[in-house]
């Protein structure tokens, strides 16, 4: 299979079931594409998960956020195996006002069932 077919693969995956599960606060949605035990890599350091270590709904009420602007996802890399993806927005209150910056990268791996995110690490400044 062709990288381009494979990149295409997993872009679709992410923009049909991660991205509207998050806005939408709906975890059984990106539960379809996660294997779990997924890795949190944060701070430093990494722990294993048994539910998506992050809460849309309950990141919505702690930071007030509303919507994100100046939204990018790329697909770094692919083979038959595993896939590496980047993303970045600037999350904003309802009135637009900023909140903060987040940058985020995930890894895929290929399964019988397409592909599932088994790992995870955000960064907000």
């Amino acid at each position: 299979m062709n990288t381009e077919k494979l990149i295409k693969e997993v872009h679709d995956t992410y923009m049909n079931y991660y991205v509207p599960g998050f806005l939408n606060n709906d975890m059984a949605m990106i539960d379809k594409i996660v294997s779990y035990p997924i890795a949190y890599i944060q701070n430093g350091g990494v722990s294993m998960h048994d539910t998506y270590p992050v809460d849309p709904q309950q990141l919505k009420i702690e930071k007030d956020w509303d919507h994100s602007s100046d939204w990018e996802f790329k697909v770094t890399a692919a083979n038959e195996q595993q896939a590496h993806a980047v993303a970045s927005s600037i999350r904003r209150r309802k009135d637009g006002s900023m909140i903060e910056n987040v940058d985020a990268f995930y890894a895929f791996t290929k399964t019988d069932n397409g592909w599932k995110m088994f790992a995870v690490s955000d960064v907000t400044f």
